[in-house]
């Protein structure tokens, strides 16, 4: 199960790291860094999504854990996107309030990607 969630957090981390990238070479930088949340949102219900999908009925509460691993993904973006910062000497360093809302909308997309799963494999009880 720890592999699994291992997994699924590095796809939504990674996923939004490619799509950051990518918007880089034709955005700006400050752009870029105001749309990382929306590319946390897809990876994050990405992330609830393939749990569930993976494991099926192996979690007892998926509600919680998709939460939990949400916010490990969105904590764990923030740190990538630091040390990103810092290593290609960019004057920006993100802020606590950047961390708060990375965890925020991680949490809350990855468990709405759990739930969406519960409904399309057909797991019961229902989130």
């Amino acid at each position: 199960m720890t592999i699994t969630a291992l997994k699924s957090i590095a796809a939504g981390v990674g996923g939004t790291l490619v799509l950051a990238v990518f918007c880089s070479t034709f955005l700006a930088l400050e752009k870029v860094l105001f749309i990382i949340p929306v590319f946390i949102a897809f990876n994050g219900a990405l992330t609830g999504y393939k749990v569930v999908e993976t494991l099926k009925n192996k979690i007892d509460n998926i509600a919680i854990f998709s939460f939990v691993l949400g916010l490990g993904g969105g904590a764990i973006t923030f740190v990538a996107v630091n040390f990103t910062g810092s290593f290609f000497k960019y004057s920006f360093l993100l802020e606590v309030s950047d961390l708060l809302i990375y965890m925020t909308v991680s949490s809350i997309t990855s468990y709405l990607g759990a739930k969406l799963a519960r409904r399309y494999l057909n797991l019961y009880p229902l989130i």
